[in-house]
């Protein structure tokens, strides 16, 4: 693996004015230069990361669209339960929420510099023989991320703006444009991609921050399959059946370019992320959105919160040197669904425990074949959030019977200095647990005390409140100590080989006519993504197709939970106000589940705000006041 540096271009744009310096891929440009600006390789590298810097911004992949917009679905919510801020993952937004314009500002600005791009290039003079690959394969680039910019705007507000030329003046009326229906929309994004796809680099060992021929093609089978979708109008001559089949082939075609992968461990492709590292072998992170500073000076310049708002609840306020989870609010829970996806739903159970053993149901405390791997890494049984101060003695308190007798102890960590695991009813939601301070008398330790035949490990416990590990700080693993920093190194997935074998396969379950074709493959590629989770499979359901359909779509919840792609996969099958409405109801008790009242009821409030408006964001007050060719979307 190599630390990913290969763009380190310096420099933003020096048009005149000493702007910080900056990677390729992290910047944030004001200016994109126009006509007669692009005379060598250099310069149409400096333009292209302006078109590129807008996935790099704290308000989309960085923070606004990746997480408040995009990540509060049936398996995920917003834990803060003290925040009274209206916001897009509470689902009490407004047309008036600022994070919800300055996510379509920077989708606009993103394809603004992408048009102004395209027509300097188009019009520049540079002999071919000055670069090093061919001026079509910049240009690809560029209008390929301008239709992804409109694909999600189209995806999450329906009927947008559809702007595919550079203004030529600074005059108000450049501004004044209707919207175009979202299904018009999607059919350029597909016909623009399928234009330049053979024109991109075929090579993926360079970072997957720039965008490479098998990314467009896995895409393209996104967005297929979203036009496929329940909420998106047919577009003439071209029926859902055909959207399936076109999402099937160009998923198909990733599949055979034999490029990507997936790593044998399902951890280490976020371990790789977290480390800024990438993987030549395996490839299965096909495309990031990459952030390679921490704001700690001005060359470290960086808009990702990656890890600091959704990460392991790590904080506190002195000893940064010793910290294990550098900080992070810890933001993110998983939900009681998302939980039984990965405990409960599609099990074979394992046939080495016996009817009324503890570990009856296949939960091995061993872990590693009968527990969901993903469900370790993804929901572990523990923070940094400590216990209490052993200055003080004050800690998680637990009274248990030994004997006759009540027997309390305490248990103590300092905050972020050690593994915190969740407890609740006199058990532990992880067989170890390290740095329990011992040098307090009547401090517990589990590994040691005479009591620990009474301080049970239960995988169980606290299942509906752990935080969403994926992009854990954990000092082993980031390699740096940060302090109380906001911002990360921590980069995110907008495509990931797994998520092509799934759309794959289910472009293939629900296209009769070409089953023929691939749907023995289909089953083949699928089953890979379970069997690397380390669960067994009832292969009964992988022959019918209404039981293919739920096993396909309860995958794509356990492998790609935190990812932002739930929530528009909850909407184009038609059901997402239904699943976030189950969810709301799907609270665990102390009978069924370890009960956690604060955190699950305000879940269940924010879920409790969803309808049927909420399939669609709406269209930002400010922007109506400036483009009045715009109306409001329905039902807001």
């Amino acid at each position: 693996m190599k630390i990913k540096n290969i763009y380190k271009l310096g420099a933003l744009m020096m048009f005149g004015t000493a702007l910080s310096a900056c990677t390729f891929l992290d910047t944030d440009p004001q200016i994109i230069p126009g006509e007669g600006y692009y005379t060598s390789e250099k310069k149409l590298q400096y333009g292209l990361a302006g078109v590129y810097g807008s996935l790099n911004s704290e308000a989309l992949y960085g923070h606004y669209y990746s997480l408040q917009i995009s990540n509060a679905d049936d398996l995920c919510y917003y834990a803060n339960y003290n925040s009274t801020d209206t916001r897009p993952d509470r689902y009490n937004h407004t047309a008036g929420t600022a994070v919800i314009y300055d996510t379509w500002l920077q989708l606009y600005k993103g394809i603004k510099n992408a048009n102004e791009y395209i027509k300097g290039v188009e019009a520049s003079t540079i002999a071919p023989e000055d670069l090093s690959v061919g001026k079509e394969r910049y240009l690809a680039e560029a209008r390929f991320l301008r239709a992804y910019y409109h694909f999600l705007l189209a995806q999450a507000w329906g009927d947008v703006p559809l702007r595919v030329e550079s203004a030529t003046s600074p005059n108000p009326e450049d501004v004044q444009l209707a919207a175009t229906p979202q299904e018009e929309v999607l059919k350029w994004c597909v016909d623009e991609i399928e234009s330049i796809v053979d024109d991109l680099n075929e090579e993926v060992d360079e970072t997957p921050s720039r965008v490479s021929k098998t990314v467009a093609e896995g895409i393209l089978a996104r967005i297929y399959l979203f036009m496929a979708g329940e909420t998106v109008a047919e577009v003439d001559g071209l029926p859902k059946q055909e959207m399936y089949k076109k999402a099937a082939e160009w998923a198909y075609a990733v599949i055979e370019s034999k490029k990507h992968d997936l790593n044998p461990s399902y951890d280490q492709v976020f371990i790789n992320m977290i480390q800024d590292k990438y993987d030549e072998q395996y490839h299965e992170s096909m495309w990031e959105a990459e952030f390679l500073g921490d704001r700690t000076s001005a060359d470290k310049w960086t808009n990702g919160r990656i890890g600091d708002l959704i990460g392991l609840k790590s904080q506190g306020g002195s000893n940064y040197s010793e910290w294990a989870c550098n900080y992070s609010y810890g933001y993110y829970n998983g939900s009681y669904s998302l939980w039984q996806l990965y405990s409960e739903e599609d099990r074979v159970k394992d046939d080495t425990y016996k009817e009324g053993d503890e570990n009856e149901g296949g939960y091995n405390i061993a872990g590693e074949l009968v527990i969901d791997k993903r469900r370790l890494w993804n929901l572990p049984g523990y923070n940094y959030r400590g216990f209490g101060d052993t200055g003080t003695g004050k800690g998680q308190s637990i009274t248990y019977k030994q004997g006759d007798a009540n027997v309390t102890r305490v248990l103590l960590q300092e905050k972020s200095m050690y593994k915190t695991p969740w407890v609740y009813q006199n058990k532990f939601a992880m067989p170890e647990v390290e740095g329990l301070d011992q040098t307090v008398e009547n401090a517990y330790n589990p590994g040691t005390d005479a009591g620990q035949d009474d301080f049970i490990y239960e995988p169980n416990v606290m299942c509906a409140i752990r935080n969403a590990g994926k992009w854990r700080r954990e000092t082993i693993y980031e390699k740096q100590m940060s302090a109380k920093n906001l911002y990360t190194t921590i980069n995110f997935p907008i495509l990931r080989y797994s998520d092509v074998l799934l759309m794959f396969a289910e472009a293939v379950n629900e296209c009769p006519d070409i089953q023929g074709l691939y749907l023995a493959r289909a089953k083949e590629e699928f089953m890979k993504v379970r069997e690397r989770a380390g669960i067994e499979t009832d292969q009964t359901q992988l022959d019918d197709p209404q039981a293919f359909r739920a096993l396909i779509r309860n995958e794509r919840g356990r492998e790609l939970a935190f990812e932002g792609l739930r929530k528009y996969d909850l909407i184009r099958w038609g059901i997402f106000v239904d699943k976030m409405r189950q969810a709301g109801n799907n609270i665990p008790r102390d009978n069924d589940g370890y009960y956690n009242k604060t955190y699950t009821n305000f879940a269940a409030i924010s879920y409790g705000n969803v309808s049927e408006r909420h399939i669609y964001l709406p269209i930002p007050t400010k922007e109506l006041a400036v483009n009045h060719a715009l109306t409001q979307n329905p039902l807001w």
